[in-house]
């Protein structure tokens, strides 16, 4: 009875981590001239990583595919065109994932044949995870300087579909720019 209980609480918490929905910050030049802006373009990027395994997993030919997809296709319905040319503002990305703990104690317990012991047992759940945060930095082409970023954190799911990658992705994306460009105070 032990295991099925201590089950069905691993259990809650996956789908609770699993179904996590994405936490999004913004920061923005104030004096940065946002209704100028109407093309833009990428800052090329390396293709190669240097680090660990944890950074050539955040960062590979695939992903980029998708961030840029994804990016893309969200300022496009913004009314933003790409200009490889002669663009307003340059995009770039930056990724990361960290490994992640949780461990909740519940300070109490059950003995033997499931009868409660009250506080003088306890229940400790513990559950790995890995958080990935996306990065979206927005740069004036002309002065170089930044002048938006948004980032959006989220639990990952364990071994997702590319399909899945691709939805979390565009997802991510369109939670990210719903913020951009920031409206005039």
């Amino acid at each position: 009875m032990k295991r099925l209980v201590l089950k069905v609480y691993f259990l809650i918490a996956f789908f609770l981590l699993s179904c996590s929905s994405i936490s999004v910050v913004t920061d923005y030049d104030r004096e940065a001239n946002f209704t100028a802006l109407k093309n833009f373009n990428w800052i090329p990027q390396p293709s190669y990583v240097i680090g660990n395994t944890d950074a050539a997993r955040a960062r590979n030919d695939l992903l980029d595919k998708r961030i840029k997809n994804a990016v893309n296709n969200e300022l496009a319905a913004k009314g933003y065109l790409q200009d490889t040319q002669n663009p307003d503002f340059l995009v770039a990305y930056h990724t990361g994932l960290k490994e992640k703990v949780d461990v909740t104690s519940y300070g109490y317990g059950y003995g033997p044949r499931s009868r409660y012991w009250g506080w003088g047992g306890s229940t400790v759940d513990v559950y790995q995870y890995e958080e990935g945060t996306l990065i979206l930095d927005i740069i004036d082409a002309k002065a170089k300087e930044l002048i938006w970023r948004g980032a959006g954190t989220k639990t990952l799911e364990r071994d997702p579909t590319p399909e899945k990658i691709e939805k979390n992705v565009a997802n991510g994306v369109a939670k990210i720019l719903e913020k951009f460009p920031p409206m005039a105070k």
